[in-house]
Parts: C-alpha cells; structure tokens; sequence
C-alpha cells in the first residue's frame, strides 16, 4: 500500500528543483500502519482530560492553522511531542555541522499523516517558544518522501493586523529550508529524505483537510488502510 501511495505521489509531483512550485494534491488513502497509530496514539492520549494534540482544532473559523511549535528556529535539539505525557520530550540532537533548525518546527493539531504521526508544520518567522500553540496563515506546503514515505510539512506565516501573512515564503527562504532538509538524515543509518519541490497555499490547504479527515474517520480502522473520499 505505502508503493501505491509514493506512485502516486510521485505521479502529482514531477522531479524538480528545490525552489519550483509544483503540484501537489495529497493521496485519500491512509497505510495500515498510520491509522494504528493513530489508534495508537488515541489510546496513549486518554489519560489526559485535556490534550493539545487531541482536543485542538486545526483550522480556526478565519481558516487560519493552529501549529503547535515542538522546535524553535535555530534549535539543534529534536523535540518531538510525547502522546502519552501531552509534553514534548528530547528526542535527540542533530550534528554541529547540520546546524539548528532553519524553521520553527512542530505539527497541527487533530490530524495524522501517512507515517502515523500528526501532520508536520513549519511556522516562518523569529524563534518560537516550543510547547506553544499558534495560528498562521498557510502559504505553502514543501513536498517530501523519506524512509517511511510521504513526509510533506505545510508551511504558514503569522499574520499581520490585516490577517496577511508577515513572513514571505520567497525563492530565498525555500531554497535555505529545502537545503536542510534534503540533508537533515543524512546521519541517520537508514534515513533519507528527498525535497520534491513546492506546493500552493491552496495544495497546503488540502494537505490540512486530508489529515484531519484521516483524524476523524480513521480511528477505528485497526488493521487495513482507510480510504476517505477525496
């Protein structure tokens, strides 16, 4: 099933450059092992009566994501959230000469992507405080596959008093994020990642809304993949 996805995938987003924009529509179709996971990750979360990953909507009514920020920008610590705990916890620290982060770093809530783990985000700006919820404005999704396979992150900005982004995804900046993260494995045994290239603010938008559908529809699906309709 995870071959039928990265086909798929491969077949929306054509080789390219790290800085072009191409297109990106995720797959309605969630593997086997992501939606045990989130079974999984359900049943570590039921202790708490009130869990950020769990009882967070995703999206507000401006339409705006809610990012919970698990790595601030610079930061060569790799946090990642700990379901059962509803904290973050030190995973382990990347190599002096990867560098820190080059993004603040974490996931949107009340969603699970296609390796069972919640939807990553990349928030753009100055460092964030990790353990924080935020609200940005999509404006893009950075396309992706590692050794577990389909690794897209949806990227958003704060807004400004007008409700605009304040943070501009330009050639610049996604050239400095897609570098890191074409070589952020690279010290890993069995790691890789590949940068496909850039997906629209609308592609990061549906992205959003697959695995929040995966979230409410797959739960219960123990076993088998889960199809939801695109």
């Amino acid at each position: 099933m995870r071959r039928q996805i990265w086909t798929t995938i491969a077949i929306l987003c054509l080789p390219g450059v790290a800085g072009a924009q191409v297109s990106g529509r995720p797959s309605n179709v969630l593997p086997a092992e992501a939606a045990s996971a989130l079974a999984a990750s359900l049943d570590a979360a039921k202790r708490h009566p009130r869990h950020v990953w769990r009882d967070t909507p995703p999206l507000t009514g401006e339409g705006a994501v809610n990012a919970y920020v698990e790595i601030p920008r610079g930061e060569r610590r790799k946090w990642e959230f700990e379901m059962r705990a509803n904290a973050r916890t030190v995973d382990r620290v990347m190599p002096a000469e990867l560098g820190g982060y080059p993004v603040n770093y974490g996931f949107v809530p009340q969603t699970v992507f296609y390796d069972g783990d919640p939807f990553d985000v990349l928030v753009l700006g100055p460092p964030l405080p990790g353990g924080r919820l935020v609200r940005g404005v999509i404006v893009g999704v950075l396309l992706m596959e590692d050794e577990n396979g389909t690794d897209s992150k949806v990227v958003v900005s704060p807004a400004d008093a007008e409700g605009n982004p304040s943070h501009v995804l330009d050639a610049a900046e996604r050239e400095r994020i897609a570098r890191f993260f074409r070589r952020y494995k690279r010290h890993e045994p069995d790691g890789f990642s590949k940068v496909s290239g850039w997906g629209s603010p609308d592609d990061g938008r549906a992205h959003v809304h697959t695995a929040h559908a995966f979230f409410l529809r797959c739960r219960d699906r123990r076993g088998g993949p889960c199809r939801i309709q695109p």
